[in-house]
């Protein structure tokens, strides 16, 4: 077993959010290293993401840059409010393609032999 002491679990992860110097160049190697970047809708100041990127990129970063990035770049991609890069796609596709797995993952859809679709939810009911 390794111990840290409180100063060290601190550098650890502020390091790993990548709140150190130096600071990343780019978007993508942010969500890199963050896994992911959560889209929020509600935005008191600037939405979620935008707010993530800057305080990684600083100046560098625009709000133009989380919409070109997939749109245009296709170097992220959007999926379940999740901004992820390119390179997990394969990971959504490999899920997709299995229904064993579709019925395991809340939110999604399977298809039963007679054709009909049913959907896997958790929560409250109705949702």
């Amino acid at each position: 077993m390794h111990r840290l002491t409180k100063a060290q679990a601190r550098r650890i992860a502020v390091r790993a959010q990548l709140l150190d110097a130096p600071r990343p160049t780019e978007l993508l190697t942010v969500v890199q290293q963050l896994t992911l970047l959560q889209i929020d809708p509600t935005a008191a100041i600037a939405p979620s993401a935008d707010l993530v990127a800057w305080s990684r990129l600083g100046s560098a970063y625009q709000p133009a840059h989380l919409q070109q990035a997939p749109e245009q770049d296709r170097t992220l991609f959007e999926h379940n409010a999740l901004v992820r890069p390119m390179s997990d796609l394969g990971l959504y596709l490999a899920g997709a393609a299995d229904p064993a797995a579709r019925a395991r993952v809340p939110g999604s859809a399977t298809t039963t032999a007679s054709g009909a679709t049913s959907w896997s939810c958790s929560g409250a009911p109705g949702r």
